[in-house]
């Protein structure tokens, strides 16, 4: 059973996640190379001590913020290891999930947009101590085992895209976002490309 942060440990992530939130906005305003630590302690109400005993530098500060969502995704990670539930019914869950939580975290989708402003830092780039990518490889993997995908496919190949629907669906929610129910796109997309994958790629 996870443990219960402590009091301090709670104050300490709300801090953290302030600076994080109040730096994306400033970044995605005035731009990451006009944004000054300065500004952001200013913004926060805080010294700049305290943000580098958070962040060793501004440009950790922008590339950790998408490991505040890795903790949801554990999470997940380990109620699908402990289901019985089919593999093709867990990915599919997952692609949902994950989309819900970017969809409504919007630290999180600020992140996303300042990673495709800034890709130097590679913010959005395939990362395997990423929880998000680990387990898409780990249900990838599981139904290839079951059956639901063809062990012919290459993983890699199907984890990216699988991060290419997350992605482009999220951009379709931003545009419409009432009546856009993402996790239910999601879901439906990813359900096609596990009915191709079923079967061996065709010959080129």
């Amino acid at each position: 059973m996870k443990k219960e942060p402590t009091p301090r440990q709670r104050q300490a992530l709300e801090m953290r996640a302030k600076i994080q939130s109040a730096a994306l906005t400033l970044f995605n305003r005035e731009g990451f190379e006009n944004v000054s630590v300065e500004e952001i302690a200013q913004t926060v109400g805080c010294s700049v001590g305290n943000i580098y005993h958070y962040f060793k530098s501004k440009d950790e500060l922008a590339i950790r913020v998408t490991q505040m969502v890795d903790e949801a995704y554990t999470d997940l990670e380990q109620s699908y290891l402990a289901s019985a539930v089919p593999a093709r019914e867990k990915l599919l869950d997952f692609v949902g999930r994950s989309l819900e939580i970017s969809a409504r975290d919007e630290m999180l989708y600020k992140a996303f947009i300042h990673g495709l402003r800034y890709p130097e830092q590679a913010v959005l780039k395939k990362n395997d101590t990423r929880v998000y990518f680990r387990l898409l490889r780990e249900l990838v993997d599981i139904c290839q085992k079951e059956g639901s995908i063809h062990p012919s496919y290459d993983p890699d190949a199907l984890v990216e895209d699988l991060v290419v629907l997350h992605r482009g669906t999220l951009f379709e929610w931003r545009i419409y976002q009432e009546g856009f129910d993402v996790a239910k796109q999601g879901r439906r997309m990813a359900a096609a490309l596990l009915r191709g994958w079923q079967t061996p790629p065709a010959e080129n």
